[in-house]
């Protein structure tokens, strides 16, 4: 079921469309928009992305996509793709990284980094937390 809390009309919002018969699709997409946000924050404070999931119905099977939009939108045409994992394979590479969409949703958002490289360092250092993330959880 879509979100249908209202969103800031002056924020950004990631709009991810994945497949409902994976579940570990949604929180991935969760754990995508945390990681993204966080990257976002801490490059432009004020910047606050928000989330929508599946928010134009019901997706493709095995689909994960990714858009973004300056602003809320339900034009789905308005709204820029940075990601397709709809004809990738094994299913594990149809998930970005936040690495692969970082540059492209700087760019949609007309985002620049005012500190030339930190965004570099955020990402790096988001790598290692999520390593260390992994070698802590039992398996």
């Amino acid at each position: 079921m879509p979100d249908k809390r209202p969103l800031d009309p002056n924020q950004p919002v990631l709009y991810i469309e994945h497949c409902r018969y994976r579940q570990n699709y949604r929180r991935m997409a969760l754990h995508l928009h945390s990681t993204l946000a966080e990257a976002l924050r801490a490059i432009h404070p004020g910047v606050k992305l928000q989330l929508r999931i599946n928010d134009t119905g019901m997706p493709e099977v095995g689909s994960f996509e990714v858009a973004i939009a300056a602003n809320p939108t339900d034009d789905a045409k308005s709204r820029q793709r940075v990601w397709t994992g709809l004809r990738r394979m094994p299913s594990a590479s149809k998930i970005p990284h936040v690495d692969d969409i970082f540059t492209p949703i700087c760019h949609a958002l007309k985002l620049s980094d005012p500190h030339k490289e930190s965004h570099r360092r955020v990402l790096t250092n988001l790598r290692h937390n999520e390593g260390s993330r992994a070698r802590r959880q039992p398996q």
